[in-house]
């Protein structure tokens, strides 16, 4: 079996494969990681430090990240025309 025969046949189920673990692997982790924070803190003091750091992170890291990419965008991307 040559190689674009091989590619043709399993390539797409090799990539579906991989793009579906990175996805259980990425989904996993922050599962853990809620779960960790509820066993360590308990559901009431554990569901309220999750709740503080889902709108933290909508809310003041989403305007910190924003006011850096355009900082960086004035030093990094010269937007002048080019002669």
């Amino acid at each position: 079996m040559d190689f674009d025969l091989f590619m043709e046949r399993y390539g797409y189920k090799i990539l579906f494969g991989i793009f579906g673990l990175a996805l259980i692997v990425i989904f996993g982790v922050l599962a853990f990681s809620v779960y960790t924070v509820l066993r360590l803190f308990g559901l009431l003091a554990g569901g309220l430090l999750l709740l503080f750091v889902v709108v933290y992170a909508f809310t003041v890291k989403r305007r910190v990240m924003d006011a850096q990419a355009q900082a960086h965008a004035k030093y990094f991307y010269d937007d002048r025309p080019r002669r």
